[in-house]
């Protein structure tokens, strides 16, 4: 163990430095704090409303889905008589039916891991009781 005792108190106060820069250093706390507050607002204000703004597209997204299963006797169409389809193969068809329902779930998908910690989905009460 050393015994030698230091030079300069580290608890001693300064006598040289001025009351006021106590003082500008809190002050100075005090804006950044605020900044930092009103950023940290903004941001969530935002995730919240484009979180709000994506929940409401979320039924006009799955309306796709619906349109992936008409693709399919479409795509089956195409397939037994290929002039219905105005030069068309029948697996564009079929590449329309699995675009449509993978945007719609994967929009869903998209939108649930999107979600701020909670809150809800605002347009879950315009859905039907046994939807999900």
């Amino acid at each position: 163990m050393v015994d030698k005792r230091p030079n300069i108190d580290t608890h001693a106060r300064s006598q040289t430095r001025s009351p006021v820069f106590g003082m500008l250093r809190y002050v100075v706390r005090v804006v950044a704090a605020l900044a930092t507050g009103i950023l940290y607002a903004i941001f969530h204000c935002i995730w919240h409303l484009s979180y709000f703004l994506l929940c409401l597209f979320r039924p006009v997204v799955d309306v796709l889905m619906i349109g992936g299963v008409i693709m399919l006797p479409i795509a089956f169409a195409a397939f037994v008589k290929p002039e219905v389809a105005h030069g068309m193969p029948y697996w564009v068809f079929l590449l329309m039916a699995v675009g449509f329902v993978t945007t719609s779930m994967g929009y869903s998908r998209f939108v649930d891991w999107l979600a701020p910690p909670g809150a809800e989905d605002p347009a879950e009460r315009y859905r039907r009781p046994d939807w999900r």
